[in-house]
């Protein structure tokens, strides 16, 4: 039986530690020819371009030094698509529309709302489902910022800003109801997607990097827990991936 999991200030420090360095990376890139993840990798970038979807595992080094989270499990996943014939106004406002996140990523969010809304920074409400034996539901706040670097390109970061795990998540009424923080398993502790939009060679590069916290996978037994939420953050990419590969299909 999967038992709970604190969070324990020392994981969530080393965590934040993680994002800080990321982030710090992405912004040095902003203006530069390697904007995006596939300006460096050619081949990668040849096979997005003929409508491929490539996701890989990425990894935050610190100095040249790898990043410990102590009693944690952090995953760090990038996906990227080239979506022929879009224009970059088009992706942004897709990606920024999380009222209808439940319809463009139905497979991960079965509800979704937009809280608030300033010209450039949005607050928001997802509520993200895992189907497997044992059901998980998440209830997710986000906070996301939008920056437009030039005509071409533009950035998004969103971050979690709570991560609630549902009392009874087979139990649709109550899904507002959830698990007290000391009861929590630990299946998503924290969650941060980074969306970089470059419009070029007729059409629309999209990259999406995902970074999550969850509790450590030490100790468990092979079974469905174990492969339910440690897959969840993989999962949570394709299926963001998916998701604007469908809503921009590629010309015939």
């Amino acid at each position: 039986m999967l038992q709970a999991a604190d969070l324990k200030p020392e994981t969530a420090a080393a965590y934040d530690h993680y994002i800080k360095v990321t982030e710090e990376g992405l912004k040095k890139r902003m203006g530069r020819d390697d904007f995006l993840w596939v300006g460096e990798h050619r081949k990668e970038k040849n096979l997005v371009w003929l409508g491929q979807t490539v996701i890989v595992p990425q990894k935050t080094l610190d100095q040249g030094k790898e990043i410990e989270i102590p009693d944690g499990q952090l995953q760090d996943w990038l996906g990227s698509i080239y979506l022929e014939g879009a224009t970059l106004e088009r992706v942004r406002d897709m990606l920024l529309n999380y009222a209808d996140y439940k319809y463009f990523f139905k497979e991960l969010v079965i509800d979704s709302r937009q809280i608030k809304r300033d010209p450039d920074h949005l607050e928001a409400f997802l509520r993200l489902s895992k189907k497997q034996v044992t059901s998980i539901v998440l209830n997710a706040g986000i906070s996301a910022d939008y920056t437009a670097l030039d005509p071409t390109r533009s950035i998004i970061f969103s971050r979690s800003t709570h991560m609630g795990e549902v009392l009874h998540p087979t139990r649709k009424k109550t899904f507002d109801k959830e698990q007290p923080p000391e009861n929590e398993y630990g299946y998503l502790w924290r969650l941060n997607i980074y969306w970089r939009i470059e419009e070029m060679d007729g059409g629309v590069y999209t990259e999406m990097e995902l970074i999550s916290l969850s509790r450590p996978p030490a100790g468990l037994s092979p079974g469905r827990f174990l492969n339910g939420y440690q897959t969840f953050p993989q999962e949570m990419a394709t299926g963001l991936m998916d998701g604007v590969r469908t809503a921009f299909p590629r010309l015939k």
